[in-house]
């Protein structure tokens, strides 16, 4: 289930913490100092990489917010080959030292999940998932990971809603994201951009009519 409940250094990184934290301090009891200190900064090296801060979600009606950290890497349109329809899809690419928690770029709910595997590049596997707002807008994250770690965590289940730049998982060590939105959305970033996952709104979804905030 997805949650804004989450402690600063990820908890999905806790395992290789731990790890490279036992054998500093077998290190330094054991070892040489040379061995301590090398591995002393390693420790610190991976609590940095696997750092999860807090993030301030905009409270902005029919707001796309980008999904990941990272760098907009392209712009464009594209057919997104799940729904068989034409998108604008906007590229992101994460970087090693980037914050590797993944967010929902929309508020709504969670229509399906995909994750195979690549036959023409096997450096990636693939995840995408289908969030639907409650105006009826598609919107497709697609995530291509790395060959460093070819695994990562989502915590989305369908039919569950997802809050807008909610956290819904985590994308070890970085990967490529997708974003494909309605062909008539007015997109806010250009190529080159570096975007915050959660914070950055990265488009607006347009409606004839904007949603009201008073209900019956």
């Amino acid at each position: 289930m997805p949650s804004n409940y989450y402690p600063f250094i990820a908890r999905e990184g806790w395992p290789v913490i731990i790890t490279i934290f036992g054998a500093t301090l077998f290190a330094k009891f054991f070892l040489s100092g040379s061995i301590f200190i090398f591995l002393l900064v390693v420790l610190l090296v991976t609590i940095f990489l696997f750092r999860d801060p807090h993030r301030n979600v905009p409270s902005q009606p029919l707001a796309v917010v980008s999904p990941v950290h990272g760098i907009i890497s392209k712009v464009g349109e594209a057919q997104e080959i799940r729904l068989k329809t034409n998108t604008v899809r906007i590229r992101i690419v994460m970087r090693i030292t980037d914050i590797y928690s993944l967010r929902s770029p929309i508020e709504g709910k969670v229509i399906d999940q995909w994750y195979n595997s690549s036959s023409k590049n096997q450096s990636y596997k693939h995840l995408d998932f289908h969030v639907q707002s409650d105006e009826g807008d598609n919107v497709i994250t697609a995530i291509r990971f790395r060959n460093i770690m070819r695994s990562s965590h989502v915590y989305l289940n369908s039919g569950e809603r997802v809050g807008q730049g909610q956290r819904c998982g985590y994308i070890s060590f970085g990967g490529v994201v997708d974003l494909f939105l309605p062909m008539e959305s007015k997109i806010l970033v250009e190529v080159g951009q570096y975007v915050d996952s959660g914070s950055t709104v990265i488009a607006q979804l347009i409606h004839s009519e904007p949603p009201s905030s008073v209900k019956d």
